[in-house]
């Protein structure tokens, strides 16, 4: 499968199980699970033609640790980033003392007023690196990188919940300004 191609089916599987799983009429659990045999039949009536094999080499071989199959194997999950209302029944965890944000600089102005808030999304997602996070704010105009302060928020009573498909990410409901140095 070229690079092309896999970035295509993550693409896909991204827009159905994080945002829209009603757009091939895919029902997703309280947890997010789809039925992989599901996912399958119903992504082939929109001219996908997803394989067990396909799915298989996009969790494994995707830049991102994006998605989870359960332990029995018949079923898939977005690990985080869902716009949908999901439990992924993720525990919270002490994060790193320090996390990073990925933004626009032209958002700068409104989280030192408010914040970083998650948007349309279920959590703000905060790296452990400072490169990811450069990436991440690259997507969203000329990028800028915040530190958080985590440990402190942590200690404050912010719960902090670890990525399960891609261990450097972090989530947490919000992050108010006294915790982004400026």
């Amino acid at each position: 499968m070229n690079k092309e191609h896999l970035t295509e089916i993550s693409k896909f599987l991204s827009f159905v199980l994080r945002h829209h799983p009603e757009s091939i009429e895919l029902e997703l659990d309280e947890h997010g699970w789809a039925h992989i045999d599901s996912l399958i039949e119903k992504s082939g009536q929109e001219g996908k033609s997803l394989t067990r094999e396909k799915l298989q080499y996009v969790i494994d071989n995707g830049t991102k640790n994006r998605f989870t199959v359960s332990e029995d194997g018949k079923y898939i999950r977005a690990g985080y980033g869902h716009s949908i209302d999901v439990n992924l029944s993720l525990t919270p965890q002490e994060p790193p003392n320090t996390l990073y944000h990925g933004t626009a600089r032209k958002n700068l102005e409104s989280i030192k007023k408010q914040g970083i808030h998650s948007g349309s999304r279920n959590f703000v997602h905060l790296s452990e690196h400072e490169e990811d996070a450069q990436t991440i704010g690259q997507r969203h105009g000329r990028p800028v990188v915040l530190s958080v302060e985590a440990g402190r928020m942590h200690r404050s009573g912010y719960p902090f919940y670890r990525s399960e498909s891609e261990p450097g990410i972090w989530l947490v409901e919000k992050v108010p300004p006294k915790f982004i140095p400026h």
